[in-house]
C-alpha cells in the first residue's frame, strides 16, 4: 500500500544519502564483476592507466568502484539538489510512500 505525501523541500542531506546509497552499491558491484574478470587475466581494471590483473585487480576494484561513487555523489547530488531546489520555488514535490500493511494510517 502505498500513501501520497507532499513535501515542500527535500533536504540536500538526504538528496546525497539516497544518491550515495544508490551508486556505491551499483558501482561497487559492478567494479567487484570486473575485479573477477581481471582475476582470470583480463584487462577491465586499470589504475594509472596500467591495467591490474590477478588477485590485484580483484582486491583494488571495490575501491575503485568507492571512489567514482564518490564522484558521482558529489557532482550528481550537487545538481539534483540544485535542480530540486529550483523546482520547489515553483511547485511543491509529491512523493508516493510505502507503507507496511501493520502500521496504523495517519
Amino acid at each position: 500500500m502505498f500513501q501520497e505525501i507532499t513535501v515542500k523541500r527535500v533536504s540536500a542531506g538526504t538528496l546525497y544519502k539516497l544518491v550515495a546509497i544508490g551508486s556505491s552499491i551499483t558501482f561497487v558491484l559492478f567494479s567487484i564483476i570486473m575485479g573477477c574478470f581481471a582475476l582470470f587475466g583480463a584487462h577491465t581494471v586499470t589504475w594509472n592507466q596500467h591495467p591490474l590483473t590477478g588477485v590485484s585487480g580483484l582486491v583494488a576494484s571495490p575501491f575503485i568502484g568507492l571512489f567514482i561513487a564518490a564522484i558521482f555523489t558529489i557532482f550528481l547530488g550537487s545538481g539534483m539538489a540544485f535542480g530540486l531546489w529550483l523546482y520547489s520555488k515553483f511547485k511543491p514535490i509529491t512523493l508516493l510512500v510505502r507503507i507496511p500493511d501493520s502500521a496504523p494510517s495517519v
